[in-house]
């Protein structure tokens, strides 16, 4: 089994989506079983995405729990829509999301912590289906109220999944090459890195003013030994692999 995250940028239109796809197709082809993990459609100013939606009402900043149902709406409708653009493509897979994906949470809502996790409702899915699609960044309290992750939860989803299905690895697809030695923004002496640890990757994501995971995925990914694999959204190109070795 491998899991598979797409982040806003993989999920903007049609077009990229079908690259998606392809990625998809291509773990099936290798992988007994894929989950596939998304955010939620494109960037700030985009109509679906987290930022857009949150934005829609000032009364959110007084509501937390209610910023967080309009804040997991992004993640329900890319996946919802990968998942239609999947079964029109002939692929077997089916749309968890909820208690289904049974990532269970305290009431701390816009950055809630992670109590328990139960893999029932995914394993449950895989018995009929190849690839389970998960809408990522939410979680569920016990009391059946959604929550989110934090800014980038859909990475820590990714992970938890992974741990919680004994995955192979988890594989983010992103619009650069790899993991890089440093900000591309701020320095011009950078270049791809063919491996990085843990501890490497976490000093990256602390001093990166836009990291490339989220750093509590990394240190979640560190705790499980879970190898990440760091690709090149739409290309064929190795990336950066994550692990505990010290490089």
């Amino acid at each position: 089994m491998i899991v598979q995250k797409f982040g806003g940028i993989a999920m903007r239109d049609a077009a990229s989506r079908e690259k998606c796809i392809q990625h998809i197709k291509e773990g099936l082809s290798k992988y007994k079983s894929v989950i596939v993990v998304v955010s939620a459609m494109g960037r700030l100013g985009d109509p679906y995405s987290t930022d857009t939606l949150i934005q829609i009402s000032d009364a959110f900043q007084t509501a937390p729990e209610a910023k967080d149902v309009a804040a997991i709406c992004g993640e329900l409708l890319s996946s919802s829509v990968l998942f239609a653009e999947c079964l029109k493509q002939q692929i077997p897979c089916q749309l968890a999301y909820g208690l289904q994906v049974g990532i269970y949470t305290d009431d701390r809502f816009g950055d809630a912590s992670i109590i328990k996790t139960t893999n029932e409702g995914i394993e449950e899915l895989l018995q009929s289906v190849p690839c389970v699609i998960v809408p990522g960044f939410q979680g569920i309290t016990t009391d059946h109220r959604f929550t989110t992750l934090g800014r980038g939860g859909s990475d820590l989803t990714a992970i938890v999944l992974a741990s919680m299905l004994q995955a192979k690895a988890v594989e983010f697809y992103k619009d650069v090459p790899g993991v890089m030695s440093s900000d591309p923004k701020s320095s011009t002496k950078v270049q791809k890195l063919s491996h990085v640890s843990y501890l490497k990757l976490q000093h990256l994501c602390e001093t990166a003013k836009h990291p490339i995971l989220q750093k509590k995925a990394v240190e979640m990914a560190a705790k499980h030994h879970i190898p990440l694999h760091i690709r090149p959204f739409g290309s064929s190109e190795e990336g950066t692999w994550i692990d505990s070795t010290i490089y």
